[in-house]
């Protein structure tokens, strides 16, 4: 997108889907056990003012294929995020929001702006950071307890 503030401004919208073999980033964190990375990411991506500030709300669902930490076999670990990613309009503006909150999800919306890279960044930091099948669902977890 050309110029963020003003999309989110114009309330403007963005939705597409990509394959999650397309981006280098999630080839590297992404994997079958014979190392082929399968499934894509719908996407969403709308301008906002909210709370007086610009900015973009980043909706995504994708059903990644990981590697279990547990038992190291592979399985799908379905992803639905929904957030909100404010835009200070530069490096000032942004250093204030964070002195008053921290925690604030806050970029500077800087022209012009990658929305695949956007999207991608939120989907790397919502993966797990250690992957694993579900309690009940792991193949190998009576193997894991020591039971036979």
């Amino acid at each position: 997108m050309k110029d963020p503030i003003r999309f989110a401004k114009e309330a403007a919208s963005f939705s597409g889907e990509f394959s999650l073999a397309e981006r280098e980033r999630l080839r590297d964190e992404l994997a079958d056990d014979e190392g082929v990375v399968k499934g894509s990411v719908s996407y969403r991506v709308e301008g906002a003012m909210v709370g007086g500030r610009f900015a973009l709300r980043v909706r995504f669902d994708a059903n990644p294929t990981l590697i279990c930490q547990r038992c190291l076999a592979p399985y799908v670990h379905p992803l639905h995020s929904e957030g909100v990613l404010f835009l200070a309009r530069n490096e000032a503006e942004l250093e204030r929001w964070e002195n008053i909150d921290p925690l604030l999800d806050a970029i500077v919306g800087q022209e012009p702006m990658d929305v695949l890279t956007l999207v991608e960044d939120e989907f790397l930091l919502s993966l797990p950071v250690v992957p694993r099948h579900e309690e009940d669902h792991c193949p190998r977890r009576d193997d894991v307890l020591g039971e036979h």
